[in-house]
């Protein structure tokens, strides 16, 4: 195993007397990370990214690899901008992240519906609007019709109405620069 060496340098104050007082990016940091292996240093620095996004004349706008990705590397990894439980899992898996949930009665499911005190904090906002309403008649059309993604159009609805998520947050999924010229 090679040693990780770390270290970060603050800006020097008189590089601060540069930048406006009121200017948000004054303060940051330049770091560097260096591994010594066999005797020799070298600078490690973060790999880019296996995939990027791009738009194409026949398939539109998809992923697509940069570099040869190795089985089991670790392409992508973020939070879900929204996510929900399928209706024949809803109460075999948290309602906030997925997870599956411990076995347990079906009273108990309903009641505790998170895998975790984490999980049932972020979603407290919306999981309340939710349960104020009654969606039994909305589940049922989905259910046999087998559609999942109202499910998520329900969970966003909820998120931006109370606050937890902004009404432009989807704007991430078509940025306006891989949109195609409208003529």
């Amino acid at each position: 195993m090679s040693p990780v060496l770390r270290c970060s340098r603050w800006l020097s104050p008189q590089s601060k007397l540069f930048l406006s007082v009121t200017n948000a990016l004054a303060k940051f940091s330049f770091s560097t990370t260096t591994t010594t292996a066999n005797h020799e240093e070298e600078i490690s620095r973060p790999r880019r990214p296996p995939v990027r996004v791009r738009f194409t004349d026949s398939a539109g706008r998809g992923v697509f690899a940069t570099r040869r990705i190795g089985a089991g590397e670790l392409i992508h990894m973020a939070q879900p901008l929204v996510s929900h439980p399928s209706l024949s899992k809803i109460n075999t898996v948290c309602y906030n992240c997925l997870r599956r949930l411990k076995l347990r009665n079906d009273a108990q499911a309903v009641a505790q519906p998170f895998c975790s005190d984490e999980c049932r904090g972020q979603s407290k906002a919306f999981y309340e609007l939710e349960m104020k309403a009654d969606w039994s008649t909305y589940h049922e059309h989905c259910r046999n019709q087998c559609l999942k993604h109202p499910l998520l159009v329900k969970r966003l609805a909820c998120m931006v109405i109370s606050g937890a998520a902004s009404a432009d947050c989807i704007d991430i999924l078509q940025p306006a620069c891989m949109l195609p010229p409208v003529s």
